[in-house]
């Protein structure tokens, strides 16, 4: 599952496509919502044990571990696909929990598409 918005970002997360206006600090429910994405860990292990992923919430890659110890060339591809797969399943364990935070602070039935334009009469 790939995030369904916008990712929510941390006031320290480069990541934000606009910028904040700092003046204004986010309401309380929503900085718990950023520390709690912050404290949490997804961690994934790909490829037979090889590598292993680790992100916060946020979907910061923290950790990545390759297990050298059985590490020849004929493996090598096999290594990088699972790198990859093991971030992208990380970054996807981090978008359902951030949906999950989403829906407990703004509940389940928001609609986040596009709304109507309000030139053209339609109501929202």
């Amino acid at each position: 599952m790939r995030r369904p918005y916008a990712p929510l970002h941390s006031p320290d997360n480069s990541r934000s496509p606009e910028p904040r206006d700092e003046s204004m600090p986010p309401p309380p429910e929503l900085q718990e919502l950023h520390a709690e994405l912050s404290r949490a860990r997804m961690t994934t292990v790909k490829a037979g044990g090889l590598v292993t992923a680790e992100i916060d919430g946020n979907g910061r890659l923290l950790d990545l571990s390759i297990d050298t110890t059985r590490l020849d060339p004929a493996r090598l591809r096999l290594i990088e696909a699972g790198i990859v797969e093991a971030v992208n399943e990380a970054e996807d364990r981090s978008a359902d929990l951030e949906a999950r935070l989403y829906d407990r602070l703004f509940g389940d039935d928001q609609d986040f598409g596009e709304r109507p334009d309000p030139a053209s009469g339609e109501r929202s």
